[in-house]
């Protein structure tokens, strides 16, 4: 079975956000052994809307269609589905209840543009939207399924997830099986990647190997085909454990793991706490450890120790130090780490220093100039690194490595 993808919304021609639906469609569709051929952006215009479906339908067997299901004058989708297959655009009673006793459970009345979203075309079926207004449908058009799903990314991956998935599984049948994992990357390039693992790439035709950039990682992604799901979670597993073994401590998770997840793992298993302090990244790392829930577990002090009087007063950076070593050194980020670890009476202390520019380099200490340590109650690692790209990507690159080095940590431990 061939699809296609289309997502509506000006708001994606315009570039002002990212369609992560399309991406997040694709990979529940192959899962299913549902091959995607064509993916269409189209903005929130009737005669374009019109013309990306009828060429959807003319070569896909399946059709996913996201966005334009809200209340406002420019949603609309159903309106233009209507049209094209030539169909009343009917008041759908079951949506509208639906949206009622959402409104009533958060004691809200519900505004009369709303109604709006309980219009379907006729002979639509519903698909259920557990937690929002924008009522799904799919329709049965000349042996083609189509789904119209909302552009909310979370309300559209809990209706794929619950209702579209299993209605494709029982239309599709048995027929092929696949299977993703994708491992993920940091400190090796994608030309280097490949390289690596050439040989593994044009081994085998049964497995597909695509490189996939997320600055400042590297994902990997292995598909498996084949006739079972034994078959190809086997083919997968083995050609993961493989690539991994390849790219050693390089590889620090895979699908939806993240580096500060990881990190946030190790810390907890081994009992360790952490406080940062931290200069050219204000918090980013900070707020990149928070970001996983339950992080109060081992995070417990966290310092923007941005100007040297601060370093001083908190950290007891020595005044000598940053006049014959300057803030951005070795030596101040090793007495930070030290300093934070104190103060925080956490076992590891992490201090990170350094140049995010665009400003403030010199030839001795140019843009990019980091330094990271890391300290534990025995000894104090500092690395040191040249960051390209601008103040963002800098600063990016300096926490992604902070969360690396922590990483690590432990894997060094282990080989003690």
């Amino acid at each position: 079975m061939y699809a296609e993808i289309i997502a509506i919304g000006n708001e994606l021609i315009s570039g002002s956000v990212m369609d992560t639906n399309s991406s997040f469609l694709a990979e529940r569709l192959i899962s299913v052994g549902i091959e995607v051929r064509w993916m269409t952006s189209v903005g929130d215009n009737e005669p374009d809307i019109k013309e990306s479906l009828k060429s959807a339908l003319n070569r896909a067997e399946v059709i996913l269609v996201t966005g334009g299901l809200g209340p406002t004058h420019d949603d609309i989708t159903a309106c233009v589905v209507a049209k094209t297959l030539k169909r009343k655009l009917i008041q759908n009673e079951q949506a509208l209840n639906w949206i009622k006793k959402l409104f009533d459970s958060a004691g809200l009345s519900m505004p009369p543009n709303n109604e709006k979203q309980a219009m379907i075309p006729e002979g639509a079926e519903l698909i259920h939207n557990p937690i929002g207004t924008a009522c799904g449908f799919m329709i049965r058009e000349n042996g083609r399924l189509s789904f119209f799903l909302p552009g909310v990314p979370r309300e559209m991956v809990r209706m794929t997830d619950e209702s579209v998935l299993p209605i494709l599984k029982r239309e599709k049948g048995e027929g092929f099986r696949f299977k993703t994992e994708t491992l993920k990357v940091f400190g090796l390039g994608e030309s280097r990647i490949a390289e690596l693992i050439k040989d593994i790439v044009e081994r085998d035709e049964g497995i597909r190997i695509g490189f996939l950039p997320n600055f400042p990682e590297n994902y990997i992604k292995i598909t498996a085909k084949g006739k079972n799901d034994n078959e190809v979670c086997s083919k997968v597993s083995e050609v993961a454990d493989e690539i991994a073994k390849r790219l050693g401590d390089y590889v620090f998770g895979k699908d939806g793991q993240t580096i500060e997840g990881v990190v946030g793992d190790l810390l907890r298993s081994n009992g360790d706490t952490i406080a940062l302090a931290e200069s050219c990244t204000g918090g980013l790392i900070s707020r990149r450890l928070t970001d996983i829930p339950g992080s109060s577990d081992y995070l417990k002090r966290a310092v923007v120790a941005y100007d040297n009087q601060t370093k001083i007063d908190l950290l007891h950076v020595p005044k000598r130090m940053l006049d014959e070593f300057g803030a951005v050194s070795g030596e101040v980020a090793k007495k930070m780490a030290e300093g934070i670890r104190e103060y925080g009476k956490t076992t590891l202390g992490l201090g990170v220093t350094g140049i995010a520019g665009p400003g403030g380099g010199t030839p001795e200490k140019p843009v990019g100039l980091i330094f990271i340590s890391l300290s534990d109650s025995k000894e104090t690692i500092v690395k040191s690194y040249n960051f390209p790209g601008d103040r963002a990507q800098v600063r990016l690159l300096t926490s992604q490595s902070a969360l690396d080095l922590i990483r690590r940590y432990y894997l060094w431990m282990d080989t003690i």
